[in-house]
């Protein structure tokens, strides 16, 4: 895997989870109206494209939109206009087939992905592929349904206080009821229209790349529209069955089990930090009477101010920065400094890692809401919170987000595995603090041309030589059959940080 010392300078993406959160893609496109060309390469009443420029990205661009009703079913009423971006092929004989990325989150644009195209994992398909980017319905340039729950770093007292707080959740979604309906933001809604939009653009048949809440996204394109399907591209894999938020604790902690594993057999984190589970279980149990006074640094003034930090911050700060190696590079001196009562460092982590602006929360809600909150039992609750350091907080209190909010029309159906004899190729990591290996074990079950990678130490991340070379040749081949994944065997984590670099502080 490539190392690079600033993670937020690196062509990596933490496959966000709730957010899925984690390191979020620097965005390439601000506007097409900037790029625009005067000549419309192709028009429609509703689709419109035309060629434009992209920082970075050489070739044939195209940008645009794609108009949908918000109330499919209906056909009638208020419209969306879907931001598209299509980078053709740059060969001279393009395979018919076009590439489908599909984000994160939920509530991350499609389009935040181009950057992948120049110099990243996408770039060699795109010789012999087109590249079709789709913000989903809510996301991105598409009536993008964005609120701030506590995502400003800049109101400390907010940002460290307790996680999906109800008043700010209430009105988020007053505020986006006045321009959606937020029961049409679902995932088979938003597939369906990104096969009306493939059906616009001409394409049979599409491969599909799902990362993160992606995969499942994937699996649901894949479930609805089988026959326009060549192969899929999962990384990060999650199921329709996950009831996200259900999967965060069991998967946080096995990530972190396996970080004090891999600290105590590395001579220097053991030697650095010799107590390391010990100090967390300290930390932990200091929020037994309540939040935490803990001094931290405005991030405007650069002073040190007294704050209020509660559990459920706290934990969730850990919990995203152990979705990407590069981020868990960090944590064992994260957590060493906090048990010194020194936590600048976990709030340093813990602004650059949330997801904030960069996932529509309005989506978030209506897709968690709708597809996984309502199938939580209390034995669910109590079989995969127990013995995690996460523990129950964090799905109660998004089921007590969800009480008020508008839902859509999912049968209980939808919780069914996937079942397809199409090509697909899982990439699960070991050490992925979000969606683990087990949840592709369970997906492959019912996949016959199915095939899971699982990476020792890969956490919830795409990037990489090796990573990059499978993907290309898997398009190229449509089939996993085949393939050489030798070289998976040779990714490592980066090395543990026993100090923090200049540019991790606010200093």
């Amino acid at each position: 895997m490539q190392n690079e010392s600033n993670v937020g300078k690196k062509r990596t993406i933490a496959l966000v989870g709730v957010l899925l959160g984690a390191i979020c893609l620097a965005v390439l496109i601000s506007c097409f109206a900037g790029h625009s060309s005067a000549a419309a390469t192709l028009t429609s009443s509703r689709l419109s494209l035309q060629r434009c420029e992209l920082p970075g990205i050489k070739g044939d661009v195209r940008c645009g939109t794609y108009e949908v009703f918000e109330d499919r079913s209906a056909k009638s009423g208020r419209t969306i206009k879907l931001k598209i971006v299509v980078l053709k092929s740059l060969g001279s004989k393009p395979a018919p087939d076009a590439i489908f990325p599909l984000h994160g989150g939920p509530g991350a644009p499609a389009t935040d992905l181009v950057e992948l195209a120049h110099g990243g994992i996408l770039e060699p398909a795109r010789q012999d592929h087109d590249l079709v980017f789709v913000d989903q319905r809510g996301t991105g340039g598409s009536n993008p349904l964005t609120c701030d729950v506590a995502d400003d770093a800049k109101d400390l007292t907010s940002f460290f206080g307790d996680i999906l707080p109800p008043d700010k959740v209430r009105a988020c979604r007053e505020k986006l009821q006045e321009h959606a309906d937020l029961r049409l933001y679902t995932t088979p809604i938003a597939m369906d229209d990104l096969d009306e939009v493939r059906a616009a653009l001409g394409y049979n048949k599409i491969d599909l790349v799902g990362l993160s809440y992606g995969t499942i996204a994937s699996q649901v394109y894949m479930r609805q529209h089988p026959e326009h399907v060549r192969s899929a591209f999962l990384v990060g894999v999650a199921t329709p069955n996950i009831k996200q938020p259900l999967l965060f604790p069991r998967s946080a902690q096995h990530a972190m089990d396996l970080l004090f594993g891999d600290c105590t057999a590395d001579k220097t984190c053991h030697r650095a930090f010799p107590h390391l589970q010990e100090e967390f279980g300290v930390v932990l149990s200091r929020f037994n009477n309540g939040p935490l006074p803990v001094e931290l640094v405005d991030p405007v003034s650069k002073k040190r101010v007294q704050v209020k930090l509660s559990r459920s911050s706290f934990v969730e700060g850990i919990r995203l920065a152990m979705y990407s190696t590069e981020s868990q590079q960090f944590v064992p001196k994260i957590i060493h400094q906090a048990y010194e009562n020194d936590y600048v460092p976990f709030e340093e982590a813990a602004v650059h890692l949330s997801p904030g602006g960069g996932v529509a929360r309005g989506v978030y809600f209506t897709i968690t809401c709708s597809e996984g909150v309502p199938f939580i039992t209390a034995k669910d609750l109590a079989d995969e919170t127990r013995n995690t350091y996460v523990g129950a907080e964090r799905v109660q209190r998004h089921i007590t987000a969800c009480k008020d909010w508008p839902k859509g029309n999912i049968a209980p159906s939808y919780l069914d595995p996937v079942k397809s004899d199409l090509p697909v190729l899982m990439i699960s990591g070991e050490v992925d603090g979000s969606s683990p290996t087990w949840f592709g074990e369970s997906a492959l079950k019912f996949l016959p041309n199915g095939r899971q990678l699982k990476i020792r130490y890969l956490g919830h991340q795409f990037e990489g030589n090796c990573l990059r070379d499978i993907f290309t040749r898997f398009i190229k081949d449509g089939s996993a059959k085949n393939l050489d994944a030798s070289c998976t065997e040779k990714i490592r984590r980066p090395p543990f940080a026993t100090q923090l670099p200049p540019w991790f502080g606010f200093d």
